[in-house]
């Protein structure tokens, strides 16, 4: 994952120009000149603005770290020259596409405010702004921060997700007005107004605590849940390459507007990892591999070792790479021998049938450094794979340089992750491209009889446009059990659609495999990437009513196609082919637990009329 095109930085000055009677303001454009963000005070207060052209994108808004009990965005000025410099690179992504291009403008701003010294520091991209602080030297404690987005006045509809302690909320899309004012939300949280698609998030957090926001009138602030009392300013760890440096000084994450002029264009940004680290010099990954993964949890509860075999076996015949043993393994036991050497016994047993082992482990086994690295070693030594990490606790600025030094331990050790009852992803899998995918989503374990839980349909079609554009998520998707589907009568092209839309380059299947191996679509589950060379989201597509992908894989296209909870009809233009070909095509059948499938020759000219009952779907392969 070695990035090249060297990162160009050079020096010069920008004028610091009178923008306001009563203020100075530095505007930096993107490469396209397409998007500003200026950065100005007013009334001695820190203040910026996005614009898209003549669209205000985002109106004035604050800016301001509370340190040390005191306002750096109050009682400031701009105090000296802006330094510029310029970022032009690509790199491999697993992901929507497969290479990453991150070209920006970047400015380090200086500041003074109530006699207290930093700098706000800000890039430019064609596809959004982001912002960061440098921390006072000597700083002690973070109490909170001020940043915030001011929304433009139209905008039509939102995105946005009920707070929870590991992003398993629901997620819904209304009016600005219906998300609860005063109260946490989390993000990404994305709009449209304007003609624009706006969402926005956070990037590189190494040791803050994780990012919330909350809604006052038509401004969302940043809200900090999981440490309402700030912490302490702790010396950077210099083992890692994830400690809160940038160029040397210590930094707040990345505060981003992804600003997007098509549903295509925000769902394949790659705004949050272009502003990560690249790996470590001298890092290899190539190691690291995507694949499909069958597990025992969902379906049937916990893993029993007497059944391992035939699960390793349905593995085998879908052609997928992993299986993933669940909790319960730990409670294995036979006469002379523990888990652990029941544990390496399965895992053996998956190698002489071509299936790789993930082992699911509880972080309080290892939260600090030598239990971890100790624990780490001993699931490499009886060859597993991977590792999924579940039960997290909250997400202060500890937990943070706890996942970052997790992240590090496993890349040593060539062990793939999965975090589980965790915090949404910043960006960081480009620092750690073995950060393979995390949950932090409201996911099938919500949608399951014993446990009485029922997911209504627009949840579905409105996790793209929120959790997903922070990352891969393991959704654990694909449920084909009639009796688990009778509650909101999800259809089977709509479960199989989950794998094609819901990115996770290790993608977790929920069902008992004998679903998967009776189904009419096992060949396409045998085929089925989990990464992309390109993704289009189809016209028909609207946030929080019906989502359509089509994905290509080498010289094959997917298309997976999500409905909400209201039919409709929706057509789908087949331009995106370059040449005829076969496809198969998979409709809602009479019931949500059938299928219509056809195969037949289309061209680039042919445009599919697809009727979606509700909670239906549609897949296909070109």
């Amino acid at each position: 994952m070695k990035a090249f095109n060297t990162l160009l930085t050079f020096l010069f000055l920008i004028t610091v120009k009178s923008a306001f009677a009563q203020g100075q303001a530095v505007t930096i454009n993107s490469p396209d000149k397409r998007l500003s963000l200026s950065v100005f005070t007013t009334d001695k207060k820190l203040v910026y603005s996005v614009r898209a052209g003549n669209t205000p994108i985002i109106k004035p808004s604050a800016l301001g770290l509370k340190v040390d009990n005191t306002d750096l965005g109050d009682n400031a000025q701009i105090s000296g020259t802006a330094v510029l410099s310029t970022i032009n690179e690509s790199y491999a992504i697993l992901g929507n596409h497969s290479v990453a291009y991150n070209r920006a403008n970047e400015a380090d701003i200086p500041v003074a405010a109530s006699g207290r010294k930093f700098s706000i520091i800000v890039r430019v991209y064609n596809d959004g702004v982001a912002i960061r602080y440098t921390i006072p030297v000597e700083s002690k404690h973070i109490d909170g921060e001020y940043t915030a987005w001011s929304l433009p006045d139209k905008v039509t509809k939102i995105a946005w997700a009920d707070f929870h302690q590991s992003y398993e909320g629901l997620n819904y899309v209304t009016p600005v007005a219906k998300i609860p004012e005063g109260k946490t939300i989390m993000s990404p949280v994305t709009f449209e107004a304007g003609g624009y698609y706006v969402s926005i998030a956070e990037a590189d957090c190494e040791n803050f605590s994780d990012m919330a926001l909350v809604r006052n009138g038509n401004v969302l602030s940043v809200n900090f849940p999981f440490a309402k009392s700030g912490w302490d300013i702790k010396p950077a760890i210099t083992q890692i390459p994830l400690n809160g440096m940038y160029h040397g000084k210590q930094v707040s994450p990345w505060r981003t507007t992804l600003v997007a002029r098509s549903m295509n264009e925000l769902v394949n940004s790659d705004l949050v990892t272009n502003l990560c680290p690249a790996p470590a010099a001298g890092s290899d990954f190539s190691w690291v591999k995507p694949g499909r993964a069958l597990w025992q949890w969902w379906s049937v509860g916990s893993p029993k070792y007497e059944d391992q075999k035939k699960w390793y076996d349905a593995a085998a015949k879908l052609k997928w790479e992993y299986y993933l043993v669940d909790d319960g393994w730990r409670y294995w036991q036979q006469p002379g021998k523990d888990q652990w050497a029941l544990l390496k016994e399965v895992i053996n047993y998956g190698k002489t049938v071509g299936v790789k082992s993930l082992v699911w482990v509880d972080s309080k086994e290892f939260r600090k450094a030598p239990e971890r690295k100790a624990y780490l070693e001993k699931v490499k030594a009886i060859g597993a794979d991977g590792i999924k990490i579940d039960f997290i606790p909250d997400a202060t600025d500890e937990i943070m340089q706890w996942y970052a030094e997790t992240m590090q331990d496993c890349a040593d050790l060539k062990l793939l992750l999965n975090f589980h009852g965790s915090v949404k992803p910043t960006g960081l899998r480009r620092t750690y491209p073995n950060d393979m995918t995390r949950e932090a989503i409201r996911g099938n374990e919500y949608h399951m009889t014993r446990y009485n839980r029922v997911m209504p349909p627009q949840h579905d079609v409105t996790v793209p446009f929120t959790r997903l554009l922070a990352g891969p998520a393991d959704f654990t998707a694909v449920i084909l059990n009639p009796k688990e589907l009778e509650s909101t009568k999800f259809t089977w092209p709509h479960e199989f659609a989950q794998a094609i839309v819901y990115l996770s380059p290790i993608t977790h299947f929920a069902d008992q495999y004998q679903y998967y191996l009776d189904s009419p679509m096992f060949d396409l589950f045998q085929q089925l990437p989990t990464t992309w060379d390109e993704t289009r989201v189809l016209p028909c597509t609207s946030m929080g009513d019906v989502v359509a992908f089509a994905r290509r894989k080498g010289d094959t296209w997917w298309v997976g196609v999500m409905n909400g909870g209201d039919e409709r009809e929706i057509k789908i233009p087949l331009d995106f082919l370059n040449k005829k070909t076969q496809a198969s095509l998979v409709y809602d059948g009479a019931t949500n637990n059938s299928v219509d499938r056809r195969e037949q020759t289309v061209t680039k000219h042919d445009v599919l009329t697809i009727r979606l009952r509700p909670s239906g779907g549609f897949v296909a392969k070109m």
